[in-house]
């Protein structure tokens, strides 16, 4: 079974940074600043090429917490004027 290790480093005047390594070598890193903005990154386990980098809102945020927890999400479609 692979042990789940999470690492915790405060990011003065920013706020604070975890990393996740996963199962598959992947790191995935979350950093949550004072301001309440949120970005998350994946860097690859081979270390080569580029790590993919993304900031999500506060409703991205929330989602991607409920997909990774399991909860069921019903999409609607509205019209756009």
């Amino acid at each position: 079974m692979h042990r789940l290790n999470v690492r915790h480093q405060a990011l003065p005047g920013i706020g604070d940074r975890f990393e996740l390594d996963t199962s598959s070598g992947s790191t995935i890193t979350v950093i949550s600043h004072r301001s309440g903005r949120r970005d998350i990154a994946i860097a690859r386990p081979d270390g080569e090429g580029p790590s993919i980098t993304t900031e999500l809102t506060d409703a991205e945020d929330a989602a991607v917490a409920m997909l990774l927890a399991g909860v069921h999400i019903e999409l609607a479609m509205t019209a756009r004027d």
